[in-house]
């Protein structure tokens, strides 16, 4: 008895451990989104000052981009609190498909600010860009922050092994990519050369589509229940695997959808029809461990039907 109670709260404390280490890294994660998001803020007041003075349509427009980073940072923290949140009767399995939900939305943002930008670079076309060498050195330096951000970012993503960070740090890379394109945009058309500002403006306009596009690619799948099995695994290693268990006779109705970074996969066993329920039941749940156990899938749902008789 006293061994039994000992064991239980050993697995009480492994549980609650595992809790904690969860917990602390979504602390992590949201504080390094925190920390991005006042950058973003600040970037986006910056370039908004300067596209106002000099009248750069392709800085305005990048202090509109910059101003859907802050967006999606804000997005990106109150998804992740929500789909971190274990299951509960009104979400028996999980809350993961929010942060899908959350870029759902972000992409359909994106959408609608890359339709203003390419109104806003035809409205604008012609329209004399001052030079400000201020503005100028206050850009390249907030290029060099943005920069600066993106690879700490990146390092923090390896460190917590978080998906969210590490693309969040590949966005912000490429806001920087972006940010030198409208800085020669802006000095080009301050030299005269006017319908370069329209032209970077509409080229930072493909851009910010284009992220959308990607967004949608990267949401859509999850929150319409597409299936990914052929991502998961091949017919060749799924035959291995089913090379190990002689009793099943064919694996058929195989399905695979994602919930978030987690993957459920339902199947269909068919074994000898002379096998004892209790036999049944225990073939099915070792195959179920060896396929969690090699795909690292969160859940496998396994139906059992009697093999036909040749």
């Amino acid at each position: 008895m006293i061994r039994a109670v000992k064991l239980l709260d050993v697995i009480r404390w492994n549980q609650v451990s595992a809790v904690s280490k969860e917990t602390s890294k979504n602390r992590a994660i949201t504080r390094v989104l925190v920390i991005e998001g006042a950058v973003n803020l600040l970037l986006c007041l910056i370039k908004l000052v300067i596209g106002l003075i000099t009248q750069s349509s392709v800085i305005l427009a990048d202090a509109l981009h910059s101003l859907t980073d802050l967006t999606n940072n804000i997005i990106a923290v109150v998804a992740m609190r929500i789909s971190h949140k274990p299951p509960d009767h009104s979400h028996p399995y999980g809350h993961q498909k929010f942060e899908y939900l959350a870029i759902f939305i972000l992409a359909v943002l994106l959408s609608v600010v890359a339709f203003e930008l390419v109104a806003y670079a035809i409205e604008n076309h012609g329209q004399v860009v001052q030079q400000s060498y201020a503005g100028l050195a206050i850009l390249i330096l907030a290029i060099v922050v943005n920069f600066t951000l993106s690879q700490w970012e990146g390092a923090q993503a390896k460190k917590l092994r978080s998906k969210l960070l590490a693309a969040d740090a590949k966005h912000t890379f490429s806001d920087v990519l972006t940010s030198i394109a409208v800085l020669v945009g802006w000095q080009l058309a301050a030299l005269g050369y006017y319908w370069l500002d329209t032209l970077f403006c509409l080229l930072v306009a493909v851009f910010v589509g284009k992220l959308a596009w990607e967004l949608f690619q990267q949401a859509l799948p999850v929150l319409v229940d597409a299936d990914v099995t052929d991502e998961m695994f091949t017919p060749a290693q799924l035959e291995s695997i089913l090379s190990e268990f002689k009793a099943i006779e064919q694996v058929t109705d195989i399905r695979s959808r994602a919930m978030g970074e987690q993957v459920i996969c339902d199947l269909t066993l068919r074994i000898d029809p002379q096998f004892s329920l209790t036999a049944a039941h225990a073939l099915s749940h070792a195959f179920e461990d060896r396929l969690k156990e090699e795909f690292d899938l969160y859940d496998v749902i396994i139906h059992i039907e009697p093999a036909k008789s040749t």
